[in-house]
């Protein structure tokens, strides 16, 4: 019964347990009871804290019998006979359990597109009034029985931004929803507030529609304005190698510094020209005087010029980060010194070689712990101080190449 963690076990002579089965985020209160001989005990009521209206069991055999709220029998009429059959071939409860779960998700998901099918006349006409007074123009998607659209919104830097509204089959009665923005998650609840950010995300009350949702949606997603272009300076003037595909939820870019170092920056969505969080990666020797610099120039950051262009100033890059415009993705030296690719089962380098000769970066991943065996190991590989270490973590051997 490990299997059911909403079914509590109330009583272990005779064995029963009362709880709920969950079906397609719906919780349905159950009564097991299994026979505490080889006789079963079907149709026997619970006499004390019993379910409510569910003094009859639904289904009995050798292997016990449920009992189920009103809910539950109703959702299975119809389907009784069959899930008898299957209870006396069962051959203890919890495998029919999973059958009458199985069953539940058939017919409760049957049920909820016949809902949709049979959309009333008054859905349509409501439906079609909201989007014809939005603007075909900016709809790019629509759902067949109209249940899902998706509108087109332009900020001012012409990004664009999709906006998913769903309508209910009970529609104007029940108001349409809206899917979350792709927008940066702000930590600071108080700062939202104050900019106007719904933390709650966004809200439709009845009566209102798709134009004024819509509204709601450009409201929020004017907020990050500044924000996306700062990331889109960025994307644009530096060697992004983390993430591999920004969103527009993405507040982290870890950019190239060059010599197998690089700098992550994470910018706060609500203040984006404030000095970022940062993190410098590379060889100790390399980033310390870095690191320095950062701190020490801290009082020239300028909340007037983009934070790219602050971190150049900060830390003295006098030809400003390495970019697709000014340097050859190759010469931004962040690969992996084992694989010699930035990326090894979508993870990037985050081990740094402690051997002065080599101090390269490499995936976890890749580490083996043991002796190298020159002739087992196919591939031609950077300083196997990276590769091989001892149970202290120490280099085994000093050779800087393996041919």
């Amino acid at each position: 019964m490990h299997q059911f963690p909403l079914l509590v076990q109330w009583s272990s002579e005779p064995e029963i347990y009362h709880g709920f089965i969950s079906v397609m985020d719906r919780e349905l209160e159950v009564c097991v009871e299994m026979p505490s001989t080889g006789i079963g005990r079907a149709g026997l009521p619970m006499t004390k804290g019993g379910l409510r209206n569910t003094s009859k069991s639904i289904f009995s055999s050798r292997i016990g019998c449920i009992s189920g709220s009103e809910e539950l029998k109703e959702i299975l009429t119809g389907q009784e006979t069959q899930l008898q059959q299957k209870m006396e071939e069962a051959k203890d409860m919890a495998s029919f359990l999973i059958e009458l779960v199985d069953t539940l998700e058939v017919t409760m998901s049957n049920r909820s597109a016949k809902a949709d099918k049979e959309r009333p006349l008054r859905y349509w006409t409501y439906v079609m009034e909201q989007l014809d007074a939005l603007g075909w123009d900016r709809i790019t998607l629509v759902d067949e029985d109209l249940s899902r659209v998706q509108v087109e919104i332009c900020d001012n830097s012409q990004r664009k931004h999709l906006v998913t509204a769903r309508f209910p089959s009970a529609y104007p009665t029940i108001p349409l929803t809206i899917a979350p923005l792709e927008i940066p998650e702000c930590g600071d609840d108080q700062l939202a507030a104050q900019h106007g950010l719904n933390i709650g995300g966004l809200s439709s009350k009845q009566g209102s529609g798709l134009e004024a949702a819509m509204r709601q949606a450009e409201a929020q997603l004017a907020l990050f304005q500044e924000f996306w272009d700062v990331m889109q300076d960025f994307d644009e003037r530096t060697w992004v190698i983390d993430p591999e595909k920004p969103t527009r939820a993405d507040k982290m870019r870890r950019c190239a510094l060059g010599n197998h170092c690089s700098i992550q920056i994470t910018v706060h969505p609500l203040s984006p020209r404030s000095m970022p969080d940062t993190r410098l990666f590379g060889p100790t020797a390399t980033i310390e005087p870095m690191r320095t610099k950062l701190y020490q120039n801290g009082g020239l950051w300028d909340v007037t010029k983009l934070p790219r262009e602050n971190l150049e100033v900060l830390l003295e890059l006098e030809s400003g980060f390495p970019s697709p415009i000014s340097t050859n993705k190759d010469d931004i030296n962040v690969g992996c010194g084992i694989c010699y690719s930035f990326r090894f089962e979508g993870q990037v380098p985050d081990q740094l070689c402690s051997h002065a000769k080599c101090q390269q970066p490499f995936h976890r991943a890749l580490v083996a712990i043991g002796p190298y065996d020159e002739t087992e190991f196919p591939y031609t590989l950077w300083s196997m101080s990276i590769l091989w270490r001892d149970d202290n973590d120490k280099c085994t051997k000093d050779l800087t190449w393996i041919k």
